[in-house]
């Protein structure tokens, strides 16, 4: 399914917004295809686009490679979406998620939309049937993950298979897999160069909710297109008080957190903790002072379990739960939108973990509360679990050393950022994410501007009142009240 071959019926005002974009644009930033944008965007099911949604979408359609880093939720689906329905041909979507690929697949399917996926689920008469729609060219959009097209994990034959397409664009969903798994778990990631280059070196797409200008770069130049574009969306929420305390006795930050919650005004908290063991100690230590707050994590029961707590919390299940204490995998993929509250007990791992994380308050656009626990010995710890990591990795003494210098530089860099407490926090986490974030903002073309007019929906947020700790000189002593301000 490519634009339709015949002119749709447009809204009159759409159809007269693009023409004047159209008639604006000097530098050929919207193609002539972006006349039919709206009725992509229709047949997903999509009013409006979100913040930096277009961007990529007219970079796509462009056929430029773009790498756009925006969080979980944001629509980055949505962003190869569009340009693969309005460009001739399909788009092959590399996914580490098998139940992913077969939701999106399944998605695309219910609005008529020929998409597939090929995974080891599948019976061989299965894979046979979609291996020939591929390369009939059938659909529109094929799913796999990554060693779907490597020849020692699936066979010569298959492998051969899956890169028979010439795709319109490769599309790499989660793209921080290629710079924090490629090396660890999934190698396949870091082998897609290749694979972009038997597939005829397609245009890339790639998405991901956080990586830092370092892991872009070393994204870009394994997917061998170091000159893409990169979008980052997200990264500044106004909405979301940042608060670094430093407090070296657990008795102070238990005291603290209690307070904390104790402050909210409804909505939901979490509290990420970087181990079980420690976990148990937070829940202990506020059971002590009257809060009891159900633990998630890994080892917790059987998945029935951790999915009856999860559906708690969420507020589908009773009783309900709130507020959770959780190590760094509850929750993956949750959009809800009330979290008024995220503490971290200590640092995480580094920064691109921690936005992430805390980037799961204040969704909705009201205020809220990121607080971070920090003393010197954490740090310690941290590079501990890294090198335990990298050991059960069974990667060869280069391949490790390289993976273990990258995860003890991403501990150095979320040290550092919190260690300057007399430096704007905002600011110190844009800059890790946008080197020129402190640069006046490059002007947006008129056509642009219209085209944003027609297509985007206008940003619904409440700046709280209190922007970190180093701006509102905000300590342990006063946090408690520091933080009830700024989530009224």
């Amino acid at each position: 399914m490519n634009a339709p071959s015949a002119a749709p019926r447009l809204p009159a005002l759409e159809r007269l917004a693009v023409r004047l974009a159209r008639w604006l644009d000097a530098s050929g930033e919207a193609p002539a295809v972006t006349r039919y944008l709206g009725w992509a965007m229709r047949r997903l099911g999509v009013r409006s686009l979100r913040e930096g949604q277009l961007e990529v979408i007219l970079a796509a359609l462009r056929r430029e490679s773009v790498l756009m880093v925006s969080p979980t939720g944001s629509g980055k689906t949505l962003c190869f979406q569009v340009p693969t329905l309005l460009t001739p041909g399909m788009a092959y979507v590399i996914s580490p998620l098998r139940a992913l690929m077969s939701e999106q697949a399944a998605d695309l399917a219910r609005r008529q939309i020929a998409a597939t996926f090929i995974n080891s689920d599948l019976t061989s008469a299965e894979k046979r049937q979609r291996y020939q729609a591929l390369h009939d060219q059938q659909i529109k959009f094929f799913f796999a993950t990554p060693e779907r097209f490597d020849a020692s994990v699936v066979g010569d034959r298959e492998a051969s298979q899956a890169l028979a397409g010439r795709p319109a664009f490769l599309v790499v969903d989660e793209a921080h897999c290629i710079d924090r798994w490629g090396r660890d778990f999934r190698p396949a990631y870091s082998r897609l160069n290749d694979v972009r280059r038997r597939l005829g070196a397609p245009p890339v797409l790639a998405f991901t909710a956080t990586a830092g200008v370092k892991a872009q770069r070393r994204i870009l130049a394994s997917l061998g297109v170091p000159q893409a574009r990169v979008v980052v969306t997200g990264v500044d929420r106004p909405n979301i008080s940042l608060l670094r305390l430093p407090l070296e006795a657990d008795g102070d930050r238990l005291r603290l957190a209690a307070s904390l919650l104790r402050q909210m005004p409804g909505g939901r908290a979490m509290i990420f903790v970087p181990t079980i063991k420690v976990g148990q100690l937070v829940q202990a230590g506020l059971q002590a002072v009257g809060l009891d707050l159900p633990f998630y994590h890994a080892r917790m029961g059987s998945g029935e379990e951790r999915a009856h707590l999860l559906a708690r919390f969420m507020g589908r299940e009773q009783p309900a739960a709130p507020a959770v204490i959780c190590t760094n995998a509850f929750g993956l993929g949750l959009d809800l939108p009330d979290v008024r509250l995220v503490i971290h007990w200590q640092h995480p791992a580094s920064v691109e973990d921690y936005v992430q994380e805390f980037g799961r308050a204040g969704r909705d656009g009201k205020p809220a509360v990121a607080v971070l626990f920090t003393r010197p010995r954490e740090i310690g710890l941290l590079r501990f679990m890294a090198e335990k990591t990298v050991e059960q990795a069974g990667l060869d003494e280069q391949a490790a050393g390289e993976a273990l210098q990258i995860k003890l530089e991403a501990i150095e860099d979320l040290r550092a950022l919190v260690s300057q407490r007399q430096r704007c926090f905002r600011q110190g986490l844009l800059a890790y994410f946008r080197p020129d974030a402190a640069l006046p903002a490059a002007p947006v073309s008129a056509a642009r501007r219209v085209l944003a007019w027609v297509f985007e929906e206008p940003r619904r947020i409440t700046p709280t009142r209190v922007c970190c700790d180093a701006c509102n000189r905000v300590t342990p002593a006063n946090a408690v009240a520091w933080a009830a301000r700024a989530m009224q």
